[in-house]
């Protein structure tokens, strides 16, 4: 019998574990709700300043706000730096990681958001940087050409489609479809793997990641000026299985429809990932059980600074010797005088706390997310198990398997993740309704949806954990992604530094980790305290 490197990796008795059953219990399933507070205590902020006394005042050379993957990068690039002066780090949430945070429940951890990342292109320098300080990366070879921690790729089988009454491998049913979607798909595929290869008139890559390592060639970029869909139709793509697949795309990375986001956002996705590891590896994708909360915390472990959880800062004012904050810890007003600051939150956050016109931003996405914590899986019809799972045709996303890099192989108790962008009405109107939804009418309508590819899911349920983001991912309009659009949101004042992945119109961690090293490195220059080569300088 021959084995694949994940029995290798994991010992192949590792895939018996959890043959054993017990149970699911019988009545209403128990369900919880992840970060309860924190869109009400962030709602906070449209009141402005408490009419309360100042209870104390802190000074600091440094202060970090947010500690999301923005805020854990600049606080490990800040580390990296070795600085000497004094830092203070404040998170709102219970947890660090924003949308990358990690669970935890019957079956170890699980992700709460951001479950992956791509192997980082030669361009994405800072994210190969923190991969080899954190021991993913391993080593390079005589090409500069990256090694991998085995056990951090994603085993196989890596993703499955619910097509036609079965499950069947990847997420294009080919064997299924007419010879037209068959041509159409290799249209679209010839035409993107040539996209990824393109540079434009100033030598960059046509597309990357990070975006700042983009072209700004403007006759590329005026992709940024039409939607997808119309892109898709002046191409001749109008096979529905092609838009149904590329559809999926779209709302996997934004949280939007083809029509909501421009052509250059759509193409980005397929075009931008260049991974050139040392060995074929049979994957792109690094991912662990707790997903992007367990890189998060491998970068925390490389920094000496430690967030204060439940702090939320009100306002970020200008003064002789650098910046005056006004935040509640607790109940509690404090003001900090910091010489430095690293705004590490959402553009419109920013836009409450921090004095300065208003910049164009990207909308926000908001997203169900529901973990569903099992005793085993239901039986199931065709390939058994793989780490994303995927529906075609339903309302979500389908699931990510939280034991996939265990060797559980879908046997025994797991936690499945499930996503479902609420991208059909507008962003306002959909997050309105997600943060009035009940948690157990969540948990409902995501088994709803499950229930055609997975009859019997339910009474495998032994809990459930709502988190709903209201602002999960950007989305990337018509016109964000123009030469130059997004720059005044990112423009430092003196002292203070902006980071957050919408600065690149696009949530993905290698934009939100670049910013944060962008960021840091903006400040310790004004304090005179960078003394390595940057990592996320000017292209």
């Amino acid at each position: 019998m021959r084995l694949s490197r994940r029995e290798l990796l994991l010992g192949a008795s590792a895939l018996g574990l959890g043959c054993g059953e017990t149970p699911a219990p019988k009545g209403p399933i128990p369900v919880a709700e992840t970060l309860p507070g924190l869109a009400a205590s962030a709602h906070r902020l449209r009141n402005g300043k408490p009419q309360t006394r100042v209870s104390g005042v802190e000074r600091v050379d440094l202060l970090i706000v947010g500690a999301g993957a923005a805020g854990v990068s600049a606080a490990w690039r800040v580390a990296r730096a070795g600085f000497r002066g004094s830092v203070s780090w404040f998170e709102l949430g219970d947890r660090p990681g924003g949308t990358a945070a990690m669970g935890s429940g019957p079956s170890g951890e699980f992700p709460l958001g951001a479950h992956y990342i791509t192997l980082p292109s030669p361009e994405a320098t800072h994210v190969r940087t923190m991969l080899q300080d954190v021991g993913i990366i391993q080593g390079f070879d005589a090409e500069g050409r990256p090694r991998y921690r085995e056990t951090d790729l994603c085993f196989d089988p890596e993703e499955r489609l619910f097509y036609g009454g079965r499950w069947e491998p990847g997420l294009w049913p080919e064997a299924a479809l007419s010879g037209e979607d068959r041509a159409q798909k290799a249209h679209f595929d010839a035409l993107t793997q040539r996209l990824t290869q393109a540079r434009g008139a100033d030598d960059r890559p046509a597309f990357s990641i990070p975006i700042a390592r983009s072209s700004q060639d403007p006759a590329l970029r005026a992709l940024a000026e039409q939607t997808f869909a119309s892109f898709l139709d002046a191409e001749g793509l109008h096979s529905p299985a092609l838009r149904a697949y590329l559809r999926y795309a779209a709302r996997d990375d934004f949280g939007a429809e083809l029509e909501q986001i421009s052509a250059w956002a759509g193409l980005h996705y397929h075009c931008a990932r260049r991974p050139d590891p040392a060995t074929p590896l049979g994957t792109t994708v690094l991912t662990w059980p707790g997903g992007n909360g367990a890189l998060i915390g491998a970068l925390l472990k490389r920094t000496p600074y430690t967030p204060r959880l439940g702090v939320l800062v009100l306002s970020c004012e200008p003064e002789a010797e650098g910046w005056r904050l006004a935040a509640l810890d607790g109940d509690a007003l404090i003001e900090i005088q910091a010489k430095a600051v690293i705004m590490a939150l959402p553009v419109f956050v920013v836009n409450r706390v921090v004095k300065r016109p208003a910049p164009l931003r990207a909308e926000s996405a908001p997203w169900r997310v529901v973990n569903l914590h099992v005793d085993r899986l239901p039986a199931q019809e065709g390939v058994k198990a793989a780490w994303d799972s995927v529906i075609w045709g339903a309302k979500g996303l389908g699931y990510v398997i939280n034991t996939h890099q265990t060797g559980a192989f879908g046997r025994g108790p797991a936690t499945l993740t499930c996503y479902e962008p609420l991208s059909t009405g507008s962003p306002d109107t959909s997050r309105a309704i997600l943060l009035q939804e009940r948690p157990q009418d969540a948990v409902n309508h995501v088994l709803d949806d499950l229930s055609a590819a997975m009859p019997g899911l339910r009474d495998r349920v032994v809990g459930a954990e709502v988190c709903p983001w209201g602002h999960g991912t950007a989305i990337p309009a018509v016109g964000l992604h123009r030469v130059g659009a997004l720059e005044d949101a990112a423009r430092a004042l003196p002292g203070l530094s902006f980071a957050s992945a919408d600065l690149s119109g696009m949530s993905l961690f290698e934009e939100a980790s670049f910013h944060g090293c962008r960021a840091a490195e903006e400040v310790l220059m004004g304090l005179g305290a960078l003394t390595d080569p940057r990592l996320a300088g000017p292209a």
